[in-house]
């Protein structure tokens, strides 16, 4: 069965150490080659992944190589580092199938989940059933940890909080679950 997985904050190209070095690796050559590696270690040709924006950064030629090394059917959403002109090339690669909406609707698993960018608080105050929730999935952050301040219906999926390998969607529904226990415990 295909798979559908998430992930944000690529980073491809991005010569600054703040993101390489914060990530584990001496440069952005050592980083994108572990990234191209974990990815086709998890993803098959088949699966379909949610990229949520910022995919590269510099040298478009040189982002644009190592995408297009990436499994999978790519679905690429807009992040603050995806203009207009990367969103175009993104389009020109045989894996990636859409790019270039700003926020994505996505059924699955029974669950229901709003893909940005950037984190998005969409449930209500008070806690309700899983399948009946909306639950954010988002990058941009570059936090270590899944939930956003905590919040069990706000699931990071970047590359920092997820040893720059692509999420998923099951796993992050067993997450939510877990987190939703322990969060009406503590309240």
């Amino acid at each position: 069965m295909d798979r559908i997985f998430a992930t944000s904050d690529l980073h491809i190209g991005h010569d600054r150490d703040f993101v390489w070095e914060a990530r584990g690796f001496g440069s952005i050559k050592e980083h994108d080659l572990a990234l191209v590696g974990n990815w086709n270690r998890t993803v098959a040709p088949e699966d379909t992944v949610y990229i949520l924006g910022d995919v590269m950064l510099n040298d478009i030629d040189y982002g644009i190589s190592v995408l297009k090394q990436l499994n999978g059917q790519l679905i690429i959403l807009q992040g603050n580092h995806d203009s207009g002109n990367r969103i175009e090339r993104y389009r020109e690669c045989e894996n990636v199938v859409r790019a270039g909406d700003a926020a994505l609707y996505l059924r699955y698993g029974g669950c229901h989940f709003y893909l940005s960018h950037y984190p998005t608080l969409v449930s209500h105050e008070k806690l309700k059933k899983l399948k009946t929730s909306l639950i954010n999935l988002y990058g941009h952050t570059h936090q270590t940890d899944n939930f956003y301040d905590g919040h069990p219906y706000m699931y990071h999926v970047g590359m920092d909080s997820h040893h720059l390998t692509p999420v998923d969607l099951d796993e992050v529904i067993c997450e939510v679950k877990q987190k939703i226990v322990s969060f009406c415990e503590y309240v």
